[in-house]
């Protein structure tokens, strides 16, 4: 996924980071633990470059207005409604595995696999609206094109996974660039993420290929709902930082 719902909540709750800087920084760091994983998955053939390829182009352009639009909205607005879609997809996910495991070969998106145009169209789509929540949120996007590849275009775990990691880069480095040119990454927490970060997309990949599919998909569902119902909870404590775009 990039790592971006591990390390946002962690840079605002325990380094007590502003929440537009922690998306700014997040964003910087997936850059290099994307590529790491990216390289591990595509070593084991779990990357559909068409696929990618459609994504990235409509990730990379709803990425910088979804940057741009951090300056708008509240962030307890953005915490709830993203919490509330990354619940309903987490369930999707959770069920989609349970079927999987109960029904032998056959999925919700089993009968899903678009080709040619509509393949494209129903990439871009997807990719947009991971980029513009990519540059709001400062997640990478995986939380919505993993789940869409399997659900939406038919792709296994593993390859949705991978595809999504190769995406991530282009997208990360758009949304980080613009949060940059607004003031929003602190470089020094960066380096110190990136360099656990990349040591964490290793060991994370080498598991995902070792990994059953439906216990990948249970997971990554338990997760989402997990993160979702905490992102749903209002903070109990309000930062005051002042920013570095302030400072």
């Amino acid at each position: 996924m990039g790592g971006g719902f591990v390390m946002v909540p962690a840079m605002v709750y325990l380094l007590r980071t502003p929440q537009r800087e922690a998306n700014g920084t997040s964003l910087a760091v997936i850059v290099p633990v994307a590529i790491v994983g990216a390289t591990v998955l595509g070593g084991g053939h779990q990357v559909d470059l068409e696929v990618g390829i459609a994504l990235a182009i409509g990730a990379v352009g709803g990425a910088v207005p979804g940057a741009r639009l951090s300056r708008r909205f509240s962030d307890i607005g953005l915490r709830r409604a993203f919490g509330i879609m990354a619940v309903a997809v987490g369930v999707l996910m959770i069920a989609d595995a349970v079927l999987h495991a109960v029904g032998g070969s056959w999925h919700l998106g089993a009968g899903l696999r678009p080709t040619g145009l509509s393949l494209w169209l129903m990439a871009l789509v997807v990719g947009a609206v991971a980029g513009v929540l990519s540059g709001l949120l400062g997640i990478g996007g995986g939380a919505i094109m993993v789940p869409a590849m399997t659900l939406l275009l038919g792709l296994s775990q593993h390859l949705a996974q991978g595809t999504s990691l190769l995406v991530i880069i282009p997208t990360a480095i758009a949304g980080s660039s613009t949060h940059f040119r607004m003031g929003n990454i602190r470089l020094e927490t960066a380096a110190w993420l990136s360099a656990g970060g990349v040591v964490g997309a290793v060991a994370g990949a080498s598991l995902a290929l070792a990994s059953p599919d439906e216990l990948l998909r249970l997971l990554f569902g338990c997760y989402l709902a997990v993160t979702g119902a905490r992102m749903l909870q209002t903070p109990r404590t309000k930062l005051t930082q002042p920013t570095m775009a302030s400072r």
